[in-house]
Parts: structure tokens; sequence; C-alpha cells
């Protein structure tokens, strides 16, 4: 049985990414939807995904979603 406590949030992500032609750095963005109780729950969820990058990496905001329930 799922938590209705839980709720989908959008946590949008910047990741350094060097050009191997230039070695310039570029700012690659991504988005990610979550399924947490808190932002702190999601910061520490996605945390985990990218600890073993390489590159840098930061979340840039944490927001809740207006999606209520993912059907499969």
């Amino acid at each position: 049985m799922e938590n209705m406590n839980e709720k989908y949030f959008v946590a949008k992500v910047n990741i350094d990414i060097v050009d191997s032609e230039s070695g310039k750095v570029k700012k690659q963005k991504e988005e990610k939807l979550v399924k947490g109780f808190n932002p702190t729950d999601v910061e520490a969820k996605v945390t985990k995904v990218f600890e073993a990058y390489t590159q840098d990496w930061r979340i840039t905001a944490i927001v809740e979603s207006k999606i209520d329930e993912v059907i499969e």
C-alpha cells in the first residue's frame, strides 16, 4: 500500500560536462520526478543517485509537482 503522505517533486539538477574537443565546461540541465515526503527527503534521494558521478553537479530547485498520481 502506498503512503498517502508522499508527494511528487520536480528536482532540477545542473551537471557540468567537459567538452572533449574544446575542453570547455557545458552545463546540462535535467529534471527528475521524485516521490518523497518533503524537499529534504527528495534532496537525499537525488544525492544518492548522483553520488557516483565524477562531474560536478548541483540541485538548483525542488518544487512540488502538480502530479498527484502515476498510473502504470
